[in-house]
């Protein structure tokens, strides 16, 4: 669920204010970092998760547009949401963690939900991401963050929003889909954007804008990351001795060194490698 802890809540911060403060970013930052790559839909795994659910059937067979939203729409209705406790699932993959969301009837986290998204999306031939936002937070109280999927829509040449949690995507006053970015330089332009209408937590509430952009997003778009590789399993705890994420940082983000840092988490039971950047063009640049 979209949510925000109390006391954050009750000081009624001003996020979009923060966000302003953080547009700026360097196309000049050359600092080195590890090119993200994404899985063939030939996988085998990727193979039979299609299969599996039939995705083809789920897609459709309309515009591009179309298949992307269908696909989101699916999984956005089988694997409800849960923000607030623990799946206890450890294989990060769609088939794992829709059996386990079917077996004992519970929600997952974003995170997990983004997982199964960019599976299926991996599994039906397009590029996609999972991408985490995350909040300034210079006190270190809000332990609160999103995650969301672009997928890059090639009739468009563009990275789009795909929000399974919400059901949601983003587009500006003409209907033309956005992408993160865009998504995030509006808000701090202040120019309009629009959220589909049917956009909703597990059916249960509207997904308005007003709160979902101008808040709550304003405050998890600060800073952002993605995996490096874009494949069926590669978070799943302790498959891989090592993942690697980029994160790209605005220029207000008060910790821009190191530029590469390493830590075992305990969680993943994996190394997990970073690498910060500050230049949304390497960060953004469109799959080959």
């Amino acid at each position: 669920m979209l949510f925000c802890l109390p006391g954050l809540c009750q000081q009624n911060i001003d996020y979009v204010s923060i966000l302003k403060r953080a547009s700026k970013y360097d196309t000049g930052d050359q600092r080195p970092f590890p090119q993200f790559t994404y899985e063939s839909s030939h996988d085998p795994q990727l193979v039979a998760l299609r299969e599996k659910f039939k995705l083809d059937s789920v897609a459709g067979f309309g515009n591009e547009t179309s298949r992307l939203i269908n696909l989101l729409h699916w999984v956005h209705n089988n694997v409800h949401h849960d923000g607030q406790h623990e799946s206890g699932i450890d294989q990060e993959n769609a088939d794992e963690i829709i059996k386990v969301t079917r077996e004992k009837n519970i929600g997952v986290s974003c995170g997990e939900l983004a997982s199964v998204l960019n599976d299926c999306y991996l599994a039906m031939g397009w590029h996609s991401r999972k991408v985490y936002c995350f909040p300034k937070d210079s006190l270190k109280i809000d332990n609160d963050s999103h995650v969301i999927n672009v997928v890059y829509l090639s009739s468009k040449k563009k990275w789009i929003w795909l929000d399974p949690t919400n059901d949601a995507y983003v587009m500006d006053d003409a209907g033309n889909l956005l992408s993160i970015a865009e998504v995030r330089q509006r808000i701090i332009d202040n120019r309009p954007l629009v959220v589909n209408p049917d956009a909703n937590w597990n059916h249960r509430t509207s997904t308005e804008k007003s709160f979902y952009l101008n808040y709550y997003m304003a405050k998890n778009l600060y800073q952002l990351y993605c995996p490096v590789r874009s494949e069926y399993d590669y978070e799943s705890h302790g498959k891989h001795d090592t993942v690697i994420y980029i994160h790209l940082l605005p220029l207000d983000f008060p910790t821009q060194k190191p530029d590469k840092y390493a830590k075992y988490s305990n969680y993943l039971k994996m190394n997990v490698v970073n690498y910060r950047t500050n230049n949304p063009e390497l960060f953004w640049k469109l799959p080959e």
